[in-house]
């Protein structure tokens, strides 16, 4: 909608100013009006193309005397000059017609409330012109549309088979759903694409971690984590990637070794990476050009099985790795 206002200055025509006083005096707005210069221009469609004016029923606005009330304001001086409607509201909504209803064709329909000269005021030659509108917006009714795409959706064959296929998740097989790690050793889990033409999309996730306190309760941990939701002990290469069409991805799942204890600092047997730990991991699998999500849960258990039973002495294991000596213990270590 376009609202245009001002003062436009345009005058009356082939009217005398004592006549013009007249017809203002005896309020004959309509034989004043058939005088207006901006009214014909209009009605010619030489101004303002397309825009509309309510309806006038006050009187000319133009020009008085500051300070003078009433209607006996009007300009008295040497020039005399005629009473006109300079100041005007024009607007422009998109109806093409004035009985035309508001609708998606017709989205800004405006009706006229009010429009008035504000004949009290006195401190100008002009007098104010205002204007009140009721304007009607157009909009869609999400209801509707939402039945209208139901509809779509349940009847048109096209998107009907584009849905199926959006929703198509490749037949997939996950080796184990179970993984039991001792110490630092690495498991291959295996995924296995059964499509013949289409490519599996896989993530692994971390939905939880215990670890197995004093008297083998579980307790939840859920801290220390890297990236996907791992945590920091846990490894698993690679955590997202592509199975193409009829092969397999192995994926390694490795028991991460913590950092080496300093010299000389014992290695507590009762410390969080010396304990039983298992994680909950979610595997999400789907087509590459679909929205629809498979999952697989795969619980993976750490058990540790040092032999150690003081807490002063270094693990055997840590021996092993540094090359210094066998993977047992003799009499000798704990003296």
């Amino acid at each position: 909608m376009v609202v245009f206002f001002g003062d436009f200055n345009y005058r009356l025509f082939g009217i005398s100013y004592d006549e013009a006083r007249d017809f203002v005096s005896q309020r004959s707005f309509d034989w004043l009006r058939e005088r207006d210069q901006l009214r014909a221009e209009m009605k010619a469609g030489r101004v303002f193309q397309g825009m509309r004016e309510a309806l006038i029923r006050f009187p000319p606005t133009y020009k008085f005397e500051r300070y003078k009330p009433g209607l006996s304001g009007y300009d008295s001086g040497e020039k005399k000059r005629i009473p006109a409607w300079c100041d005007r509201i024009l607007y422009r909504d998109t109806r093409t017609s004035s009985d035309s209803e508001c609708s998606l064709d017709c989205p800004v329909a405006a009706s006229i409330l009010q429009y008035e000269a504000c004949m009290e005021v006195t401190d100008s030659d002009h007098k104010p012109v205002r204007c009140k509108y009721s304007v009607n917006v157009g909009h869609v009714d999400r209801s509707v549309r939402r039945g209208e795409l139901g509809k779509i959706m349940r009847y048109n064959e096209d998107i009907k088979s584009m849905l199926e296929e959006m929703r198509y998740v490749p037949e997939t097989r996950v080796s184990t759903d179970n993984i039991c790690l001792k110490n630092h050793e690495t498991y291959i889990l295996r995924i296995t694409n059964g499509s013949p033409k289409d490519t599996v999309v896989f993530k692994f996730l971390c939905e939880g971690q215990t670890t197995v306190t004093k008297g083998a309760q579980s307790s939840t941990d859920l801290r220390r984590r890297g990236s996907y939701g791992f945590p920091k002990w846990l490894e698993i290469t690679p955590a997202s990637g592509l199975v193409k069409a009829g092969q397999l991805e192995e994926i390694s799942v490795h028991h991460e070794e913590s950092e080496e204890p300093a010299e000389g600092i014992p290695h507590n047997w009762w410390s969080e990476d010396n304990r039983d730990k298992e994680v909950v991991l979610r595997l999400e699998i789907q087509g590459s050009c679909s929205m629809e999500v498979m999952t697989h849960q795969i619980r993976v258990r750490h058990c540790f099985t040092g032999k150690s039973t003081r807490t002063d002495s270094k693990p055997s294991s840590s021996i092993s790795k540094k090359g210094q000596g066998g993977g047992g213990s003799n009499s000798e270590d704990w003296k």
